[in-house]
C-alpha cells in the first residue's frame, strides 16, 4: 500500500485523470483479490485481482514520466 499511495501522489501531479483511473482500477481489483482469498480457494483470488499488477505498473510509467518531464528544460 504505501508504494501505491507514493505512485498515485507522484503521477497524480503529471497526470490527474490517468492516475485517478489507475487508482480505482487497483482498488477494485484489491476487493476481489481479497474476497477471493477469504474463500481459501486460491483460483478465486486472480479472477479480478489480477488488474492490480497492471494499475500498478500504469501508476509507475506516469510517474516515470512525470519525472522525466521535470528534468527537462
Amino acid at each position: 500500500m504505501p508504494m501505491f499511495f507514493v505512485l498515485l501522489i507522484l503521477g497524480g501531479m503529471g497526470y490527474p485523470c490517468v492516475s485517478a483511473a489507475l487508482g480505482l482500477v487497483y482498488i477494485v481489483s484489491r476487493y476481489f483479490y481479497f474476497t477471493g482469498y477469504a474463500t481459501g480457494d486460491p483460483k478465486n483470488r486472480l479472477t479480478l485481482g489480477r488488474f492490480g499488477s497492471l494499475a500498478l505498473l500504469g501508476l509507475m510509467i506516469c510517474t516515470v514520466s512525470f519525472g522525466i518531464n521535470l528534468l527537462r528544460p
